[in-house]
């Protein structure tokens, strides 16, 4: 489940073929992959500073975040700087990591949420929980669309230790093979996994241990938690999401019987995604223009979407606000981002 880059594939900025099917494999069957040191260490370390100096600010508000209130204390769903020189091209443009997102969601996959996903000191349990649902809910409805049941994710969650994650600073509890279990296919939003011990005991947790600088690419489906930090020290990690082409909603659900007249339009428009209101328009993730030139340095080489759109001054991206939000952060004008 741990896999490394050869000098030849670093080369070639794409991950061998019998590799890449391993990786494929153990996401499909055991629910995660980890390969290791695909981003430097000079970029892990800028990024590390600037969510901690980040954590900080939310600190000082004295306030719970969103996320907090949501999924436990100590939690932090905390938005990414999307200006220069942060928002690199190792992290949202990175051949390694779009090689196993096609592999894995097929031509045309694109990206849906770029976050920080922070452990602090004294966090506490959260409820055990699976981040996506099934997008067919019954073998039936599987086989109309030509897929197996239990069928494929449609979406692709890229863990990305920026140090190293071990069970010492709040490494994710996670449940290797849960993604597989149908009989949360049809369950509605208020059903929880607490509530079927019997379920949850046919599967054994372990952590998802990340060595540095490398991406634990996972199932969203397959059932996690966050647990207490031990350390002294909040733990960053950046949390990337990608969805299958043909899951047209904002958000990577996918939504069946679109209208022909509909679906030509987001066919022939792939920066419009389906959104809350039903409505058509821009689901692209915003990002402020100084990170443009970066940002399309270099097209996929894999074929994935970056599904990014910039905005110029006088506007700008607050990236403390609005990380789950359309475009994954607030746009404002003249003004310096806050958390408040």
């Amino acid at each position: 489940m741990h896999f490394q880059i050869s000098e030849k594939e670093r080369l070639a900025n794409t991950i061998d073929d019998a590799k890449l099917a391993a990786i494929v494999h153990d996401i499909r069957t055991v629910g995660y992959a980890v390969v290791q040191e695909i981003v430097s260490a000079e970029t892990c370390k800028l990024l590390t500073h600037s969510i901690l100096e980040d954590v900080e600010r939310v600190r000082k508000t004295g306030k719970r975040t969103r996320h907090e209130e949501i999924t436990g204390d100590g939690h932090l769903q905390l938005g990414l700087r999307r200006y220069a020189p942060f928002a690199s091209a190792e992290l949202l443009t990175n051949p390694f990591i779009e090689c196993v997102v096609a592999g894995v969601l097929g031509p045309d996959a694109w990206l849906g949420f770029y976050s920080g996903n922070v452990n602090c000191p004294d966090s506490c349990y959260q409820p055990l929980h699976f981040d996506r649902p099934y997008s067919w809910k019954s073998p039936e409805d599987a086989a109309k669309d030509g897929q197996p049941w239990p069928p494929p994710t449609t979406t692709l969650s890229c863990s990305i230790a920026l140090e190293e994650i071990t069970i010492a600073n709040g490494a994710t509890e996670i449940y290797p093979g849960s993604h597989l279990e149908t009989t949360v296919a049809t369950w509605t939003a208020h059903d929880r996994l607490q509530n079927h011990p019997g379920l949850v005991a046919r599967r054994i947790p372990t952590r998802m241990e990340i060595p540095a600088h490398s991406v634990c690419f996972r199932d969203p489906r397959m059932w996690h938690r966050g647990v207490p930090n031990p350390s002294k020290k909040p733990r960053a990690m950046i949390a990337a999401t990608y969805h299958a082409s043909f899951c047209k909603h904002w958000r990577g659900i996918y939504v069946a019987n679109i209208e022909p007249s509909e679906m030509e339009l987001l066919e022939s428009n792939p920066s419009l995604r389906i959104l809350d209101n039903g409505m058509l328009g821009d689901g692209r993730l915003v990002f402020d223009l100084d990170t443009r030139e970066e940002l399309e340095a270099m097209d996929s080489l894999h074929g994935v979407n970056r599904n990014i759109r910039f905005v110029a001054p006088p506007e700008r991206v607050n990236h403390f606000l609005d990380a789950h939000e359309i475009g994954g952060g607030r746009i404002i004008e003249n003004m310096e981002p806050s958390p408040e």
